[in-house]
């Protein structure tokens, strides 16, 4: 899935980047809509590889991991506008270009790292995971702050403007020191441990086969074969008597378009979060016709906002 993603969005972007530096004549209007769609469509593939193992492997934290992943895919339009300016001076090409590459070359990376893990089932686990989410969201709030304040400040020079650039990537990047203490955590754990059990295995490899075999292996038979009797008897019963899932667990596409709940969000989705992605597609558009000559502190300022709004809604 993530593969599909990224290739669609390195075609469709990088397309228009071709036509906006003018390296290729322009393309026909059908087709440029073609590449348009491919673009923006590609998000929607690494948004559900990500989003679906994420919710899968941390089952009992949903609410603030998709508000965390849905916080961030708000917050990267103002990341990806206040780079391109102060890096490329608002260059649309510049833009389009760092939209093709840098999201496929991100997937590339989470192809080899994202994967399904056990969740987590003790308490101290439950504990654990919650005080890292609370990291991330302080994280994110950092940023997002940081990015705030860079677009009421504005371009103060091109000196200003790589510090800010240098200074926002790296804090793009101290999530990542999270999943390497939790590594590092594990590998410190699992040496003591190993060690003691070395060194406390003094078993003989060799015993005597009247300790290992039982005096007769028919009783253990009938034993064994009762217990699969028993074991398949459950497994049909359970079977019968299957109830439908609850909230939170996994369902088939038939199990969710028996429930309420699926209709409620489809309609909200359908009827509110349209409307909301067409003010946000043309806030540019928009400041532009009312007459502003810098339209990105807009498009920065609603995914900001927007970020909050779904950050916050993932915790409560």
């Amino acid at each position: 899935v993530l593969l599909i993603g990224s290739v669609e969005g390195l075609i469709g972007y990088g397309t228009q980047w071709l036509v906006v530096s003018q390296t290729i004549k322009p393309l026909p209007y059908w087709a440029m809509c073609i590449f348009l769609c491919m673009g923006g469509n590609s998000t929607t593939w690494m948004n559900t590889a990500v989003l679906v193992t994420c919710i899968r492997n941390f089952r009992k934290n949903r609410g603030p991991v998709s508000g965390i992943l849905k916080g961030y895919i708000g917050l990267s339009t103002a990341v990806f506008t206040d780079l391109c300016n102060a890096l490329f001076a608002d260059n649309p090409a510049s833009f389009l270009a760092m939209l093709s590459l840098i999201p496929f070359a991100v997937c590339l990376i989470a192809m080899v790292v994202l994967r399904e893990v056990p969740p987590s089932s003790t308490a101290s686990e439950l504990g654990e995971e919650s005080n890292y989410f609370n990291m991330f969201n302080i994280l994110a709030v950092i940023v997002a702050v940081y990015l705030l304040g860079y677009d009421f400040l504005g371009t103060q020079g091109h000196l200003f403007n790589i510090m800010f650039s240098v200074i926002l990537l790296a804090l793009l990047a101290v999530p990542l020191v999270v999943p390497a203490y939790i590594l590092f955590k594990g590998w410190i754990q699992s040496r003591p441990k190993k060690d003691v059990e070395d060194h406390n295995n003094n078993e003989p490899l060799l015993c005597d086969q009247q300790a290992i075999l039982p005096e007769s292996e028919e009783p253990y038979n009938m034993a064994v074969v009762a217990e699969a009797a028993t074991i398949e008897e459950v497994v049909i019963t359970a079977e019968i008597k299957k109830s439908p899932p609850a909230l939170g667990e996994e369902h088939t596409i038939f199990e969710i378009l028996r429930t309420l709940d699926f209709w409620i969000l489809f309609f909200s989705f359908l009827c509110g979060v349209g409307t909301g992605m067409m003010v946000m597609n043309n806030m540019g558009q928009m400041g532009a016709a009312l007459g502003f000559t810098d339209v990105s502190i807009f498009v920065s300022l609603l995914s900001i906002m927007g970020f909050f709004g779904r950050i916050i809604s993932g915790t409560v």
